[in-house]
């Protein structure tokens, strides 16, 4: 088990457990939607499309699409956020006699603007079992993400004694050690939920997956980031460039998303175990999005109203859905 054949002929494959995707859909770009199914079918033994309440329409070409690649779908009522459609589909899944639950099962989670490359889950679990036959208890894996529109390969989160740190992947890395994977493009062993649990729902989106990744460090779960893996994303709406030391790449999202980020990093700060880095991680990174996206970035008086209700909310420990008012 220290090595996974490469390739689409899942049975000439050597003991590769069954993985499952689970795509999370909301009014998605159909022709970016096939794309990912293209790329996914030969990688994967079965794709669920959980859709958050899509208009009509475009629920109506999800439907087709997933009848024309004989895809599973859960097809929800409401918008219940990332992590509630995440938990939708794991118990989908979790429901099946004989299907990717069985013994060793993996769950693939992606967006549905995340294109994976063609060797992506090949080599993630790769990793997965390599790392799980030396003896670590493995909590997940995920890829290395490149921007679609920059073509910049993302870092990896990773902590020191007192510091949170970005890693930049290079060819020698091969697994990095990490505190943090984006939730599109993680691949997660099924039982490994039993011990860890589900996603908040509650966080509705944005920090979703810190929670859980911090949530599975701080019971004793080993996370890794995947080099070679790769996989293609948007991160936010838009991207600006800033010098700060050097030049970077900030994603900007819209008012709505500012909101939910200042309220969960507070409860996250609130909730979660976490180590005095990752507080002093976080309260810097909201310091600063706050005083950036508020002054620099339109249209800003609604966003500085956004972060602001965010912040109310935070400290009332209010969560779920934001309010319409």
């Amino acid at each position: 088990m220290n090595s996974v054949p490469i390739g689409a002929n899942h049975a000439s494959a050597v003991q590769r457990p069954p993985i499952v995707t689970v795509i999370v859909t909301f009014n998605p770009d159909l022709g970016t939607l096939r794309a990912m199914i293209d790329a996914l079918l030969p990688q994967v033994d079965r794709i669920l499309l959980v859709d958050n309440a899509s208009a009509a329409e475009a629920l109506a070409r999800i439907r087709m699409l997933a009848s024309e690649y004989s895809c599973g779908l859960e097809a929800l009522r409401a918008n219940l956020g990332i992590g509630a459609a995440q938990n939708r589909g794991l118990r989908a899944l979790m429901a099946e006699e004989g299907g990717a639950c069985a013994s060793n099962g993996y769950v693939l989670f992606l967006d549905h603007d995340s294109i994976p490359a063609e060797d992506m889950v090949d080599l993630l679990i790769a990793s997965d079992l390599r790392m799980r036959a030396s003896g670590v208890r493995v909590g997940a894996v995920g890829p290395a993400i490149v921007d679609h529109r920059t073509g910049t390969t993302g870092r990896f989160v990773c902590s020191g004694d007192f510091l949170v740190r970005r890693v930049k992947c290079k060819p020698e890395c091969g697994e990095l050690n990490v505190d943090f994977l984006i939730s599109s493009g993680t691949l997660v062993r099924i039982d490994t939920f039993l011990t860890i649990g589900e996603m908040n729902e509650e966080l509705f989106i944005d920090h979703v997956d810190t929670e859980w990744c911090l949530r599975a460090k701080a019971a004793g779960y080993a996370l890794f980031g995947v080099c070679a893996a790769r996989l293609t994303h948007s991160l936010g709406d838009d991207v600006v460039h800033v010098w700060f030391g050097r030049m970077r790449e900030v994603f900007v999202h819209s008012p709505t998303r500012d909101y939910y980020m200042c309220r969960n990093t507070l409860l996250i700060l609130r909730k979660v175990r976490m180590s005095l880095g990752w507080r002093i991680f976080l309260v810097g990174r909201l310091a600063a999005s706050i005083v950036f996206f508020g002054v620099t970035q339109p249209p800003r008086l609604r966003r500085f109203r956004c972060m602001l209700a965010g912040l109310r909310d935070g400290f009332r420990n209010r969560q779920g859905k934001m309010s319409a008012s």
